[in-house]
């Protein structure tokens, strides 16, 4: 009897903010291994998910500004400007209508992460699917929501948390169900300001 396909993820780079503190579109930042942290974030996610890919954005007009390939699909949220659980949202409702199983969500301003973290996850993931999996920083430990799988089912879950006072992710998977996976402190350093891309910022 042949092996049942592996449920199919949809790999979701988070790339709608506004980057008011860096002062330029994060993901237009040269990143050291070559290329924008854009294309260093999709290539990461392909290398993953199979290269079904895609990418969260405020509108369409970030998306002309980032020039974002014409293959790669552009969600756009709902709500401009109310954080990323809407982002979360709109791919989680993206993927349930496209039969992917899951969402694997990135940030574009995380430079340091590697595809072995983001393997971490998915096999995590496999183990437990029905399971929201998120990354979780060590030393000191900090629940990372926007660095993990959330299966389409949780998609009425996260509707309620962009319609809530608070729209906060973190405060919300503090009492749901959920698995984590440790990554190291340095590889979660996220990049908000200029003075982020100081001596300390490395990719080995």
């Amino acid at each position: 009897m042949p092996h049942a396909a592996p449920s199919r993820l949809l790999g979701v780079l988070l790339a709608g903010g506004l980057s008011s503190r860096m002062g330029t579109p994060k993901a237009l930042l040269p990143h050291p291994s070559g290329g924008t942290f854009l294309t260093h974030s999709l290539d990461r996610l392909r290398s993953v998910c199979e290269e079904e890919v895609a990418v969260s954005l405020a509108s369409e007009n970030h998306r002309v500004e980032l020039q974002l390939p014409p293959s790669v699909p552009a969600l756009f949220d709902s709500q401009p400007a109310q954080g990323p659980a809407v982002g979360v949202w709109v791919a989680l409702q993206y993927a349930a209508s496209s039969s992917f199983a899951g969402c694997l969500f990135t940030p574009v301003d995380l430079p340091n992460l590697l595809a072995d973290d983001l393997l971490s996850l998915v096999h995590a993931w496999r183990e437990s699917p029905g399971r929201i999996v998120l990354a979780q920083q060590a030393e000191p430990e900090r629940l990372q929501p926007l660095v993990g799988i959330y299966p389409v089912d949780c998609v009425d879950q996260i509707q309620r948390v962009v319609e809530s006072e608070h729209r906060s992710l973190y405060r919300t998977l503090q009492t749901t169900d959920h698995r984590t996976v440790a990554i190291s402190r340095e590889r979660l350093r996220n990049v908000n300001t200029p003075a982020d891309l100081g001596p300390s910022f490395d990719n080995t």
